[in-house]
Formats: structure tokens, C-alpha cells, sequence
């Protein structure tokens, strides 16, 4: 009987033990698939900001083109009339109305 008993009791334990285990094994796999979905999504918002960084890039170097240009004061004057509607001495803006 006594042999019995130590039976039982090394089963329980086998079972506890296999239940722990796979309790460890579950919880490392969900961790390392949610830590796999974040790097993914770390991956995706850098290569975008990297996307960002190199139009940007491209931008001010057009835009350092146009102020190095000999030209610029033609330019910033007709930035000054298409965005700013600014008129030069002597003139006057005039606007249409689509109005019927």
C-alpha cells in the first residue's frame, strides 16, 4: 500500500509539473508572437518615417536650389503674387466673382 500511495503522489506531481510546463511554454509563445507584432509595427512606422526624411531631403534641397538661384527675386516675387495676392507699386489686384 505504502507503494501505492507513493505512486499517486508522483503521478499528481507528473501531472502538476506537465501543467506548469505547458502553462511556461503557452505564456512564452503568446510573448514572443505579441513582441514579433510590435516589431513589425516599429518596422512599418520607421520605414514611413524614413520615406518622410527622404522627401523632405529632396524639398529643401529644391528649395536651396531656388534661393541659391540667380533668379530668386523674380521667384519670391511671384511667390508673393500667387499665394500672398501682393501687387507691385502701381497695380491693382483685381478679383472675378463667379457669382451669378
Amino acid at each position: 500500500m505504502a507503494e501505492k500511495g507513493k505512486k499517486v503522489k508522483k503521478n499528481k506531481f507528473s501531472i502538476i509539473l506537465a501543467v506548469l510546463i505547458l502553462i511556461l511554454i503557452i505564456y512564452f509563445i503568446v510573448t514572443l508572437v505579441s513582441t514579433q507584432s510590435k516589431l513589425n509595427s516599429e518596422q512599418r512606422e520607421r520605414a514611413s518615417i524614413s520615406e518622410q526624411i527622404s522627401k523632405q531631403e529632396e524639398q529643401n534641397e529644391k528649395l536651396k536650389e531656388t534661393i541659391s538661384n540667380e533668379n530668386k527675386d523674380e521667384y519670391i516675387e511671384r511667390i508673393a503674387r500667387d499665394e500672398y495676392d501682393y501687387a507691385g507699386e502701381n497695380e491693382r489686384v483685381y478679383y472675378a466673382s463667379d457669382a451669378e
